[in-house]
């Protein structure tokens, strides 16, 4: 993944308080995060991916440090009636120890997103927006105390991906479906 980074495109640290919203700029639909954010302990603290110019669509990514749990909304990730609402969770134990910073990395493809947590827990989902972007960042809290944040992303590069060719040794060749199998020496 790394190889197909572009440029970096966000690099933001900083802290918010009091149900606050900070903009932390723009990216492009595909993209790889990554982000330390120390939950606010009286409300849930996250990530809001806006893919709409007007903000009606968007993608929500909270960790709850009461509930020791990272969420992931998709209820407004698409105006398109087709596509399904809902919320998945992920356990996220670093976020339940008081003043504890959680890791994570999220990787975009358009419309699916992978959350890796640092802990090894890894989850996948689809979501449909309509809007073609540019689509932008946020990092947003709920509560009443303070929460910190550091985030940074690349736009990715599909064609930065170099193509190794495929070994066949001395002796072989491939046969059918690209397997490489002996020659027979008869």
């Amino acid at each position: 993944m790394l190889a197909l980074r572009g440029a970096r495109v966000l690099h933001r640290t900083g802290h918010l308080s009091r149900s606050e919203t900070a903009e932390l700029g723009h990216i492009s639909g595909t993209f790889d995060l990554t982000a330390v954010l120390t939950p606010d302990p009286t409300g849930t603290s996250g990530l809001r991916l806006v893919t709409s110019a007007d903000g009606t669509e968007y993608l929500d990514i909270t960790i709850d440090p009461t509930a020791g749990r990272l969420t992931v909304d998709r209820g407004h990730a698409s105006l398109d009636a087709r596509a399904r609402g809902g919320s998945y969770v992920v356990p996220c134990p670093a976020a339940a120890a008081p003043g504890a910073p959680v890791e994570f990395r999220v990787i975009v493809d358009r419309s699916i997103a992978e959350i890796h947590l640092a802990d090894g827990q890894v989850l996948t989902l689809r979501f449909y927006p309509l809007a073609d972007g540019p689509w932008r960042l946020q990092a947003r809290t709920t509560g009443t105390g303070r929460g910190d944040f550091t985030v940074e992303a690349w736009n990715l590069n599909p064609g930065g991906m170099p193509q190794a060719p495929v070994p066949v040794r001395i002796g072989e060749s491939t046969g059918r479906g690209g397997n490489p199998s002996p020659r027979g020496g008869d």
